[in-house]
């Protein structure tokens, strides 16, 4: 009876990481409208996080789906 390894985790994806970052950046654009501030530059910002967050949420998709044929492809 031989006891299998299991394989080494995989090193941290640095286009992961900053999703992530720009992810919490986006929640820190909300706040001058949760505080009633206008500005025009309050507006741009939202607008790039938006944009950003399209963005990360197309990236994180296509990854799904790329992982989910890789199984798929390992159970056939």
């Amino acid at each position: 009876m031989t006891l299998e390894t299991p394989p080494p985790p995989e090193p941290e994806n640095k286009g992961r990481r900053l999703e992530d970052i720009f992810i919490l950046v986006c929640v820190l654009a909300l706040w001058p409208v949760v505080l009633g501030l206008d500005h025009i530059l309050y507006e741009v910002a939202l607008y790039g996080a938006l944009i950003g967050l399209v963005v990360i949420f197309v990236r994180r998709v296509r990854r799904f789906h790329a992982a989910r044929r890789e199984v798929e492809d390992q159970l056939n």
